[in-house]
């Protein structure tokens, strides 16, 4: 690397490669959200070239994290969410993540960076809104005894070819005596 757009390139390749490396687009959100959080070690020295490589630690520590989000943010336009309520998660998640990053720029004093990511945030606030709406959200499911999920699926969708979707959503650990309690979709 000779130039500071070649250092800036790279950290943008690292978290485009992480995220192309996660098997589907939640294990990227979620990979890439630790990535966000990075904060560089304070420098203990109080010397000309001490403050100068905090300079430069603090100037990296924002870059990184920049790249992160932004990677989170094109991960979460290629989710497909499979509720309301999971797209409202994945919404929190990567708008939390912004937020902490425009903070971070309007402290700094950065306007181009806070626009661009108050853009950003803007952008993927509403795309997951949208996408999640049209989409059933949670409920808990209930019964006084274990039932076969084949039951549960016919008394919660009227289809006992979803029951597939009821032993995952439920984790049980036999289908033939499903949780008394689970979460799953409401329709």
């Amino acid at each position: 690397m000779t130039t500071t757009s070649d250092f800036a390139g790279a950290a943008q390749a690292l978290a485009a490669a992480l995220s192309a490396a996660a098997v589907n687009p939640a294990d990227a959100i979620r990979l890439l959200g630790s990535l966000a959080d990075f904060t560089p070690d304070d420098v203990t020295s109080a010397s000309p070239i001490g403050l100068a490589t905090a300079i430069m630690q603090s100037a990296s520590g924002d870059l990184f994290r920049r790249a992160a989000v932004v990677a989170m943010a094109r991960a979460s336009a290629t989710y497909q969410p499979a509720s309301v309520d999971d797209a409202a998660a994945v919404r929190a998640t990567v708008c939390t993540a912004l937020d902490a990053e425009i903070t971070i720029a309007g402290d700094q004093y950065e306007d181009a960076t806070y626009s661009a990511l108050r853009t950003l945030r803007a952008a993927v606030s509403a795309d997951l809104t949208a996408r999640g709406a049209g989409l059933a959200s949670i409920t808990t499911v209930t019964s006084n005894l274990p039932l076969p999920v084949l039951v549960l699926a016919q008394r919660q969708y009227r289809d006992q070819a979803r029951s597939d979707e009821l032993v995952t959503q439920s984790d049980c650990i036999h289908p033939a005596f499903m949780p008394t309690s689970f979460k799953a979709l409401s329709k």
